[in-house]
């Protein structure tokens, strides 16, 4: 039997549902109006934090990951690689843009309707023409494409001694944050031209995963030292996020630094191979992910004029799209040839 990456499996699906459980938060964030079609009624300061802890470790980690399973499927699929990829990567995000467009719009229309777009958000119920939540798919192909390419040059990168040194999170730090200050913080969910910023920002974690997959053998010292750098990687996020640092460059390169600790420690305890099938809910990843988004704005429209705190808002949107998105999965999607199209065995 093929041997699988258990762990790795389940960090990637956890970073994957996340991103539900961070765009949630978003409507009832204080004063977000002016960034989000959505402004509930109630809100509550700690969801800022909240939304900013998962939004600094949470993409670096999926392309981290993402890299490190490029990467294995370049060595079991060889030739066919760049047609694996653009089928779980572009078909699906060239399916679910135009449905996402669409739905975008009305979201927006349904939210002005009822009195909760703010007088200062662009666009209000106009199309806008944009990626959305999808945004990642396009950047993965890019970084595939160059992965691909890259291959056939004598270019190699060995991690494993790289691996043993604490300095290089500093230095890797430091060139991620650079690009912040350089380009400013990332935002590619507003065109479907990819920015240089963002290309710049999240190819060294893609890049990183890739050479990890060929150092996979030389991981050991990563298991040890996890959980401390997962440890640190959250009082430093917690450190940021709850002051005015995190609007500024320095903010930001501390928010770099946590990005690379919480790579490396929770990549390394995950690390170990094992053969045991991924249950339903880390083969629904993917496809609550692709669902998810009009399902929250949707749901965040519906509660919010409600009297109720704001943390039940949140509960509510966040069970409520979890449960269509995942029971879709569950009665319809892996019963169907959707499954494969989204990482899932069909029953």
């Amino acid at each position: 039997m093929t041997a699988r990456f258990d762990g790795l499996d389940r960090v990637r699906a956890a970073a994957m549902l996340l991103g539900l459980v961070y765009h949630a938060t978003y409507a009832f964030m204080p004063d977000v109006g002016q960034w989000y079609p959505v402004q509930a009624d109630a809100t509550w300061s700690g969801f800022s934090v909240i939304a900013g802890v998962v939004h600094a470790v949470r993409m670096p980690v999926f392309f981290t990951l993402s890299g490190f399973f490029a990467a294995l499927v370049m060595d079991r699929r060889g030739d066919r690689f760049l047609v694996d990829r653009f089928k779980r990567l572009m078909v699906p995000f060239l399916v679910a843009v135009p449905l996402n467009l669409g739905l975008d719009v009305l979201i927006r229309r349904a939210s002005l309707a009822q009195g909760t777009v703010d007088p200062g958000y662009a666009g209000q119920g106009e199309w806008l023409f944009r990626p959305l939540h999808l945004w990642f798919l396009e950047y993965l192909f890019l970084y595939c494409l160059a992965a691909w390419a890259l291959v056939a040059t004598p270019l190699s990168v060995r991690v494993g001694g790289l691996l043993k040194r604490p300095e290089v999170v500093l230095l890797a730090s430091a060139l991620t944050a650079g690009t912040v200050v350089v380009w400013g913080e990332p935002q590619p969910a507003f065109s479907f031209v990819p920015s240089v910023g963002a290309v710049a920002y999240f190819a060294p974690f893609f890049a990183f995963g890739w050479a990890l997959y060929r150092a996979r053998e030389e991981t050991a010292v990563l298991q040890r030292r996890g959980w401390w750098m997962v440890v640190a990687s959250l009082a430093l996020c917690l450190f940021v996020f709850t002051r005015p640092l995190q609007w500024q460059w320095q903010g930001q390169a501390l928010a770099a630094v946590a990005a690379w600790l919480m790579v490396l420690g929770v990549l390394g305890p995950a690390m170990k191979p094992g053969t045991r099938p991924a249950g339903p809910l880390v083969q629904s990843a993917y496809w609550v992910y692709l669902l998810h988004h009009p399902l929250v704005q949707g749901g965040q429209v519906l509660v919010a004029k409600q009297a109720w705190p704001a943390w039940v808002g949140y509960l509510v949107v966040v069970a409520g799209a979890f449960a269509v998105s995942f029971g879709s999965f569950w009665l319809v999607v892996r019963r169907t040839p959707l499954a494969p199209w989204v990482g899932a065995k069909r029953v």
